[in-house]
């Protein structure tokens, strides 16, 4: 979806360009982000059609988005967070994006590179 956008090759461009490993990632995790609000759009949008997303279904995506977040990963791993390195956001920044997403099921408000928001 973001390839269709063109945010894809912007990104890519401006990581190539990137004067750093830490801002070449920081593109990373805003791409990263936005996919998390559009799957969370893409689940509004056929619960509208279909009614098939339920509470259940919700909490679901928040523990898989939670588990996934560069954080919680990193700290497993190795037992230390370097936020500088993460490429696909912490889990409270993934749970924020998936629920702006599924709250107001528009591909507009997932614009992750023009907000102040985590």
């Amino acid at each position: 979806v973001e390839n269709l956008l063109g945010v894809l090759p912007k990104v890519q461009a401006a990581q190539r360009a990137a004067s750093s490993r830490a801002e070449a990632n920081a593109y990373s995790v805003r791409n990263e982000l936005m996919a998390d609000c559009l799957a969370g759009v893409w689940a509004y949008w056929m619960n509208r059609r279909h009614a098939n997303v339920d509470e259940a279904d919700v909490r679901q995506a928040v523990a898989t988005a939670t588990a996934i977040g560069d954080d919680r990963l990193q700290r497993q791993a190795q037992g230390t967070v370097v936020p500088d390195s993460f490429t696909h956001g912490s889990a409270q920044q993934r749970v924020h994006w998936l629920t702006v997403g599924l709250q107001g099921g528009s591909v507009s408000s997932c614009d992750t590179f023009r907000t102040t928001e985590p």
